[in-house]
């Protein structure tokens, strides 16, 4: 007997294929807008670290904080999304990521670093989750290639 996957559910129809392709790349440049938080993370600790001399292991827990709240959040993000729609909370992510960087430029005290990163990590889950999300739903007959 070989593994098979299981045939798509009868109204799990997929919807228009240029809509669908749309929501797909309009998602793709969500995640790339806020993944800088993430990615260049590493780029800031050592000029933070020869500014302030909060020490290097300080400075990393904002990252830490950032990974907690953009991870540990993202089922309550995805009970909103079900409430208020995507559209709003890919917003209201946007909005917390750019608080996020304006928090992060005037950060003169770690208090103040890490409430950046907690507000980033918030914002960046919320885009996250509601893109993978998102996706999920307009392709559900080809389920591995949103994560992707």
């Amino acid at each position: 007997m070989t593994p098979e996957a299981p045939p798509a559910r009868a109204d799990a129809v997929a919807p228009s294929t240029p809509s669908r392709w749309g929501q797909l790349v309009c998602g793709l440049a969500c995640m790339v807008m806020i993944a800088n938080l993430q990615y260049g993370w590493t780029l800031f600790v050592n000029p933070i670290e020869n500014k302030y001399h909060w020490g290097i292991p300080a400075i990393q827990v904002a990252f830490s904080i950032f990974i907690a709240t953009e991870t540990w959040l993202v089922p309550v993000e995805g009970w909103f999304v079900d409430r208020l729609g995507p559209r709003v909370l890919v917003a209201f992510g946007g909005i917390a990521v750019a608080c996020a960087w304006v928090l992060n430029a005037f950060a003169d005290s770690l208090l103040l670093l890490y409430a950046a990163a907690a507000a980033g990590g918030v914002g960046a889950g919320a885009v996250y989750g509601t893109c993978i999300g998102n996706a999920l739903k307009w392709f559900p007959d080809r389920r591995g290639l949103p994560p992707a």
